[in-house]
């Protein structure tokens, strides 16, 4: 095939599969539009309060989580292991919320079911990402600043109130956007820990279908929270997370006695989990069971993840398909969960499916855009000098974004391994071990549930290390090898 011919197939086959990848993240609203024959609208004093209380519960959430991140921050600029930091920060963030319901119901009995602990599981899980991101943005954009305020004697406040604040408006409020939508769409943590009280929107759209049987008006709740997210990430379309962190941080912020802070959103959710993990769990035939079904969950979650988002990177980069991704949250994962359900096939396919297409939204802003972003100037330039896409996607946007790219398939190959909530709409016969934990938590055996973390910690971590380090080493190496030849 002539290289004029294959160029020609590419520049028709990219639009298609933009599209493609359109349709299939709004997968679950066009279900329902085929599948619900008719429409009965809720009234407004029907949903209104529900909306109010959720979006009260994610305002005190992201609130909270922005202030104690900004807390962090100012220690995490004292720190000269910057990468070891970072990750200490990031860690709440990366582990699948069963992890951190189960440290928070440790440390107090009796354990205050409601608003306030879904607002501080929100808070420890986000602060550290907050620290991370305001530290990626004042190194980006206030690194001079700060070093030319330093040297002429300006104090921290002033600093803040002249220059950081005025510079930064835009990027905190993309960070709080950010922190915001997650909250709002959170249906893992108020599953746990709300004790069946209505603290977010997703618990009414639960309810609503499990309950009063009520599709439609679930499915116009659902639509009713992604319009809000959408207009409201679009008004804000540019990245909240630089691509490269800085080796060294900003002194002249640092407050040093707050280093120790950095570690308290790690070590609240390690020694949460520690403190009550008295002996192993006995193995038995369905432990095993369900250690594997976790396990094949996770990886073809994680390979499902993986090849949409090298499709995205093959079809970027293009303005609206990019306002889309980042405004884009994800779907209600119960109107996910519920959507799959009305289709035929099997439950574990359509369950790698569901937990891909609410993580993959998520994954795309937090891990991969800004390294997408970066490669804009890169790809013009290859374009202009007349490599085709192919020839772009293999010599340019794949050797430094694959690093990207498989550690947001490691991240959500761990999410779904350890998934409970949608995994208990779609599963159908399958037993993963975190409904085997959940199980445990509904007859109040807390310290066998925190027990069963155990063997779910190292599936977690092997999938991770999988698509990060095993995986990723195989796909360079080929490439270096590709390279000498």
């Amino acid at each position: 095939m002539s290289g004029t011919k294959l160029s020609s197939i590419e520049e028709s086959a990219r639009p298609m599969l933009r599209v493609g990848l359109v349709l299939f993240l709004t997968l679950p609203y066009l279900i329902w539009l085929e599948r619900l024959a008719g429409w009965d609208v809720p009234a407004l004093s029907e949903i209104w309060p529900l909306a109010a209380l959720s979006i009260k519960q994610s305002l005190f959430s992201s609130v909270l989580a922005m202030v104690a991140g900004f807390v962090l921050f100012l220690g995490f600029q004292g720190f000269s292991k910057r990468g070891t930091a970072e990750l200490v920060l990031l860690l709440p963030n990366m582990i699948p919320p069963l992890f951190i319901g189960l440290s928070l119901l440790s440390w107090v009995t009796p354990f205050p079911y409601g608003l306030l602990a879904v607002v501080l599981a929100h808070a420890l899980v986000n602060s550290g990402l907050v620290a991370v991101a305001l530290d990626r943005v004042v190194q980006a954009r206030l690194r001079g600043m700060a070093e030319v305020a330093w040297l002429l004697g300006s104090s921290r406040w002033r600093f803040w109130r002249e220059i950081g604040w005025p510079q930064l408006k835009g990027d905190v409020a993309c960070i709080f956007l950010f922190v915001f939508s997650v909250c709002l769409t959170s249906f893992s943590f108020p599953l746990l820990l709300a004790g069946g009280k209505l603290v977010t929107l997703e618990m009414a759209i639960f309810n609503a279908i499990r309950v009063e049987g009520r599709w439609d008006k679930a499915v116009i709740m659902a639509a009713l929270q992604s319009v809000i997210l959408l207009t409201l990430a679009w008004s804000l379309p540019h990245s909240f997370w630089p691509t490269r962190r800085r080796i060294t941080g900003l002194h002249f912020l640092a407050v040093k006695s707050m280093r120790i802070l950095l570690f308290l959103p790690a070590l609240l959710v390690a020694l949460g989990w520690l403190k009550s993990l008295r002996k192993l769990p006995e193995v038995s035939a369905e432990i095993v069971a369900a250690c594997l079904s976790s396990l094949a969950l996770g990886l073809a979650a994680g390979v499902l993840t993986l090849a949409l988002l090298i499709a995205v990177a093959y079809v970027s980069p293009h303005d609206r398909f990019k306002r889309f991704l980042n405004g884009y949250l994800a779907p209600s994962p119960t109107i996910t969960g519920f959507a799959l359900l009305l289709v035929p096939g099997g439950d574990f396919i359509k369950l790698v499916v569901a937990l891909t297409l609410i993580s993959l939204p998520i994954l795309y802003r937090w891990i991969v855009h800004s390294s997408l972003q970066s490669l804009e100037p890169q790809i013009v330039m290859a374009r202009t000098l007349g490599a085709s896409w192919r020839m772009i996607f293999t010599d340019v946007v794949w050797p430094q974004t694959g690093e990207s790219l498989l550690r947001a398939a490691g991240v959500a190959s761990v999410w779904a391994s350890a998934d409970f909530a949608l995994t208990g709409i779609v599963m159908g016969n399958l037993s993963t071990l975190p409904l085997v934990i959940e199980d445990f938590i509904g007859r109040y055996q807390i310290e066998v549930a925190e027990t069963l973390l155990l063997p779910l910690v190292v599936i977690g971590l092997t999938l991770y290390g999988f698509f990060v380090s095993a995986w990723g080493w195989a796909f360079f190496t080929a490439r270096h090898r590709k390279s000498i030849l």
